[in-house]
């Protein structure tokens, strides 16, 4: 199995240090869980990374302020004929800065991305033979939160799209999750489908459960799981809960949040606490209950992800310069250390590809 690394390149502040490369190929041995490195396309802080429905593109994000042009671009996977794995087919610009998030529709024709510093989505049509084409929408979003230092404006981190021509944008900066779907040649915002979770929140990352009717949503700011389930075509509120330990007394900084193939695990990563916290979900009562936590074998575990068969888990911290691989026990859900990967510098995306 192929595992492509997004990281970051360049200095963006005083807590953000890049050291990376660019998009990083690696090999992944499903069967001992291992990592070994196959190559590595430079590339301005590919923060970011999605695959197309057939496997055949790479598209990455430049996490960049505006005035330094930042662009999104396409690559066709196994396409070079010199032997790279990774070939550029081409790049549009990104009108937004440091942008943040980007995922396909589930129809494969459209780029979606989520913009953090300016607050805007980005749509994007993608052709048939991977190349991008220039944005046709470019949605602001507005409004505020009561963070003064984290919510002075929009803030979009996270693009979610569902199995019924809709899209999810995650905004930290004004609490809430919006809804949008697309039509014949536009997107529609559907204010009576947004979602909102406790102010100051800010909501970083969300998932869709496999049976598509339950959202989990997490946020940076408080640290929490918010649990939603779909009533009549929207998502209504069911429940929040805190993932860090009642010992841990540090600012939270919640990063990623994933649900197991089988829909009955959730793990989350907070960067302050270097942990992940395994929650389980049951679909019978709609609750949530603390499994347990573990640490993430580095400093600040930006993003992670499970393989499609839900056995691994990899996990990447950005500040310690490592991959971190863990079992998942199906049964219990727990999480076993098994290898670790020093070959990516800050890394901040882990994507699986099942190779033919």
């Amino acid at each position: 199995m192929k595992l492509y690394i997004g990281c970051y390149t360049e200095k963006l502040s005083e807590e953000l240090d890049g050291k990376g490369r660019g998009i990083y190929v690696l090999d992944f041995d499903t069967s001992t869980g291992t990592i070994k490195y196959v190559d590595c396309i430079e590339a301005t802080n590919p923060s970011y990374l999605a695959i197309s429905n057939d496997g055949k593109y790479l598209f990455a994000i430049e996490e960049s302020p505006i005035e330094n042009a930042p662009k999104i671009c396409s690559y066709g996977i196994n396409m070079s004929p010199e032997g790279k794995h990774l070939e550029l087919i081409n790049s549009c610009p990104l009108p937004g800065s440091y942008a943040c998030h980007l995922a396909l529709s589930k129809s494969g024709y459209h780029l979606i991305v989520g913009v953090y510093m300016s607050g805007n989505v980005l749509v994007y049509p993608v052709t048939t033979t991977g190349q991008i084409q220039a944005h046709i929408h470019n949605v602001v979003h507005k409004g505020s939160g009561p963070n003064k230092m984290r919510q002075e404006a929009p803030h979009v981190h996270f693009i979610c799209p569902d199995d019924e021509g809709q899209f999810y944008a995650v905004d930290l900066g004004i609490d809430m999750v919006k809804s949008y779907r697309f039509t014949h040649d536009s997107i529609v915002e559907q204010q009576e489908k947004h979602m909102k979770v406790d102010p100051g929140a800010g909501p970083r990352h969300m998932v869709i459960s496999p049976s598509g009717n339950y959202a989990f949503v997490f946020s940076e700011l408080d640290a929490k799981i918010y649990s939603f389930k779909k009533v009549d075509g929207k998502f209504e509120p069911l429940a929040s809960m805190l993932t860090l330990p009642a010992h841990f007394k540090d600012v939270p900084s919640a990063a990623a949040i994933r649900m197991h193939p089988n829909g009955r695990f959730i793990y989350v990563s907070n960067r302050t606490f270097n942990g992940i916290t395994i929650i389980h979900f049951d679909e019978n009562d709609e609750k949530m209950s603390l499994i347990g936590d573990v640490p993430t074998g580095g400093k600040t575990p930006r993003d992670m992800n499970i393989d499609p068969d839900g056995n691994w888990l990899i996990c990447a911290n950005q500040d310690s310069d490592n991959l971190v691989v863990f079992s998942i026990n199906q049964e219990s859900g727990e999480l076993s250390q098994i290898s670790v990967n020093e070959e990516v510098k800050t890394p901040s995306c882990v994507l699986f590809r099942k190779e033919e």
